[in-house]
C-alpha cells in the first residue's frame, strides 16, 4: 500500500490576494503605529497599489476624499505629494495592511459588508455616508483614533 500523501499536501496553498491570515490579523491588532514595508520589501508605492486589489479600489474611489487626510495622519502621505519614494511605499503598505485587515473582518458582524471581496463595503453618497457598523465605518474609526481602533475589531 502507497502511504504517499496527494501533492497538495506538500506544497502550500497560494494565498487569496485579499485573504489575511489569523495570525496577522493578530498581529494588526497590536500595532501601536505604522511599521512599514518589512526587510527585504523594495517594493514602490505604485507597485503596492497595483498590486492590492483592496487599496487599488479604495484609492481609486470617490469616497477616500473624506478619511484621506485623516488617514495620512497615521499611516503617512502615500501620494506624489510626499517626495520621499521610500516614506511613500512604507505609507502604502501600511495603508494598505489596514485596509485588508478591515476587509477581512467577519461580515457576520458587520452590516452591509462582504469580506474579503476586496472592498471596503459601507460607503454610500460618495463617501459622505458612511453606514454604522461596517468595514467603511471600521476604517472611520481607524482615521479618527489610529492603531488602537483596531484592537476593538
Amino acid at each position: 500500500m502507497n502511504n504517499l500523501l496527494p501533492p497538495f499536501f506538500y506544497f502550500p496553498l497560494p494565498i487569496p490576494p485579499n485573504y489575511m491570515r489569523v495570525a496577522e490579523q493578530h498581529e494588526v491588532r497590536q500595532l501601536a503605529g505604522p511599521m512599514g514595508r518589512p526587510a527585504g520589501d523594495q517594493r514602490s508605492a505604485q507597485k503596492i497599489t497595483e498590486q492590492s486589489t483592496v487599496l487599488k479600489d479604495f484609492l481609486d474611489g470617490h469616497h477616500r476624499w473624506q478619511l484621506e487626510q485623516d488617514l495620512k495622519q497615521h499611516v503617512g502621505d502615500w501620494t506624489q505629494a510626499n517626495p520621499d519614494p521610500e516614506s511613500r511605499a512604507n505609507a502604502a503598505y501600511d495603508l494598505e495592511r489596514v485596509l485588508r485587515f478591515i476587509d477581512n473582518l467577519d461580515e457576520r458582524k458587520l452590516d452591509g459588508s462582504d469580506e474579503r471581496n476586496g472592498k471596503i463595503d459601507g460607503f454610500f453618497e460618495r463617501g459622505v455616508i458612511i453606514l454604522h457598523n461596517s468595514e467603511a465605518d471600521c476604517l472611520d474609526q481607524f482615521a479618527r483614533e489610529g492603531y488602537a481602533a483596531l484592537c476593538d475589531v
